[in-house]
């Protein structure tokens, strides 16, 4: 054991430990105050220093632990015990003293924690649309838009269905209103969760909706490109609403049908909700 060597070292005389200074250390560590400690407490921690340093020297050359009964080989422990706490403590910062029995100052109080703008969600976008759907007055956008068809037809190489479903559609395929009106609102969540991730700001339900019947007219990749996008993450909510208009050309050109949608949107987009 470490004591036991530096006990051994202590008796051969190759150092000299003087009790005073322990004392002293043990009783800065003990007093808060070293200006107005207690004298009486500095013969007493003195006193017991000694006591133990001779218990201390007796464990170490004839213990059991070194040799002895148990009692001593108690009273040994408590030694190193002790001797430890001093020495440990004997080198940690003395507690400034109190001038003239002042009261220490009051510890500066924390700053007030500041109050964080909404966090996004860890996909993109704001959380506040987290829970958004399209209501009833976007789908009718869609459906105005993209007419109703119960068979299935080609367009450009391209089997449609119901409101512009192509997913399942195929030659030959017939379906009813009701299922038309179930494809769309199955197509219409891929819409619903591009706009989600991509909008940063805020929105009410008639805004996400107008803009979950451009994204489904664009394609999510397309209204990511929209300057009805940029416009509204920048803030720029009258901005946004106006740019519904610049996307109404099909190649290059301007288009009346899509006009007339764009503007569908826009009032759609600008209404209370």
């Amino acid at each position: 054991m470490q004591y036991r060597e530096v006990m051994i070292v202590f008796l051969r005389g190759a150092i000299r430990i003087d009790p005073g200074k322990f004392a002293n250390a043990a009783t800065k560590w003990a007093a808060p105050n070293w200006a107005t400690a207690n004298r009486g407490m500095e013969s007493i921690m003195r006193a017991t220093l000694i006591f133990w340093i001779i218990i201390f020297a007796f464990g170490v050359l004839v213990g059991e632990r070194y040799g002895l009964p148990g009692w001593t080989t108690s009273l040994t422990n408590r030694g190193f015990e002790a001797a430890e706490g001093l020495l440990g403590r004997a080198g940690e910062p003395i507690p400034a003293a109190e001038d003239n029995g002042a009261e220490p100052e009051a510890a500066e109080a924390s700053p007030a924690p500041q109050t964080l703008p909404p966090a996004s969600s860890s996909q993109g976008g704001a959380d506040a649309n987290a829970d958004l759907r399209i209501n009833d007055a976007g789908l009718q956008i869609i459906k105005d838009s993209e007419g109703l068809r119960l068979e299935a037809y080609n367009l450009g190489g391209q089997w449609l269905i119901g409101y512009g479903h192509s997913r399942t559609a195929r030659s030959g395929m017939k379906i009813t209103e009701a299922q038309a009106e179930a494809l769309l609102r199955e197509d219409v969540k891929d819409a619903e969760d591009g706009v989600r991730r991509k909008v940063t700001v805020p929105v009410n339900r008639n805004q996400f909706s107008a803009m979950v019947s451009l994204a489904y007219n664009l394609g999510v990749g397309g209204f990511g490109r929209s300057t009805v996008l940029s416009a509204l993450n920048e803030g720029d909510y009258n901005g946004a609403a106006d740019a519904f208009l610049n996307h109404n050309k099909a190649g290059g050109k301007v288009n009346e049908h899509l006009t007339h949608r764009r503007e569908k949107e826009r009032d759609l987009f600008l209404a209370p909700a």
